[in-house]
């Protein structure tokens, strides 16, 4: 369960044309927003729609993309490497066609707070704006949710409350603290962890904590397959973080967590390195839900 590994690498801009063994992979990131039901706000959001994309082909898998503290929804539009991967994936038939959304919610760490609600805007606004203008499953065996450092706390935290809606879950260099974030994490000057002064505050970051959503989430029957990735030189100690979740549910889904520990701090090249092994092990478990399912 614990092993390096080491892949390829490279970032490039949004909305092109990708030239790969002498044919064009056309990939496209079309912006959208939808109104949330709470406090008149909207949550902009970006559609990554697969070659050869057809409504009438559906209904596609989902994937949702959660981006890090102080980013936005145009975090992982320009992330090529990403959509490199998945185009290599569908051509090697380890991966099928899908939608990705990629909603922006700048610094809210994917909570809801007064005035940004991001976590319902999640699973509530933008899952049911897209199923309307998208041919998406809308059962947890078509859904997956993954994200990058503040990312994949949100993605944790809302795979860990909602397991009824994401068959499978990635985390990237996880800021998932199971007690406090260090002195140099973003969590220390969010919003979303302040007190009435304004300035960090312990309590609020636990009652948020993963530990704290684990007894009502190992009460219900399901589990959430989860990847965890993150370097060994992370400053944010992210590698022992991820490890320390894993060891935690491992007796409780011993083979639903991979982690994994890559050369490499705390930036982009922590994904870049195992989005292929991450996206095949999301969509794997999928499609044993999808199997599953169809044999009840």
């Amino acid at each position: 369960m614990f092993r390096r590994s080491l892949l390829g690498s490279a970032i490039a801009g949004a909305a092109l044309l990708v030239g790969r063994a002498g044919a064009a992979a056309e990939w496209r990131v079309l912006p959208d927003r939808v109104a949330t039901a709470r406090e008149g706000r909207a949550l902009p959001y970006n559609v990554f729609l697969p070659t050869g994309y057809d409504p009438a082909k559906g209904p596609y898998p989902l994937l949702v993309l959660l981006h890090g503290a102080n980013a936005d929804e145009q975090f992982w539009a320009g992330q090529i490497r990403l959509w490199r991967a998945i185009e290599a994936g569908q051509r090697a038939g380890r991966l099928p066609k899908l939608i990705a959304v990629m909603p922006g919610s700048r610094n809210s760490w994917w909570l809801d707070r007064p005035g940004q609600p991001a976590e319902s805007a999640v699973v509530e606004d933008l899952l049911a704006d897209v199923a309307a203008k998208y041919p998406v499953m809308e059962e947890r065996d078509g859904r997956a949710i993954a994200g990058y450092s503040a990312g994949a706390y949100g993605a944790l935290r809302i795979a860990l409350r909602h397991p009824h809606l994401f068959g499978a879950a990635a985390l990237w260099a996880p800021a998932i603290y199971a007690d406090l974030p260090p002195p140099v994490s973003a969590a220390r000057r969010a919003p979303a962890f302040a007190g009435p002064d304004g300035s960090f505050d312990p309590a609020a970051w636990k009652a948020e904590a993963w530990p704290s959503l684990l007894p009502a989430y190992l009460a219900q029957p399901l589990r959430v397959p989860i990847f965890i990735a993150a370097g060994d030189d992370d400053r944010l100690d992210t590698a022992f973080e991820g490890a320390f979740l894993a060891k935690t549910l491992a007796p409780h889904q011993e083979d639903l967590i991979e982690f994994r520990v890559v050369d490499g701090g705390h930036t982009m090249r922590v994904w870049e390195e195992t989005v292929d092994e991450a996206l095949a092990f999301l969509f794997a478990h999928l499609a044993r839900l999808q199997l599953a399912k169809a044999h009840d």
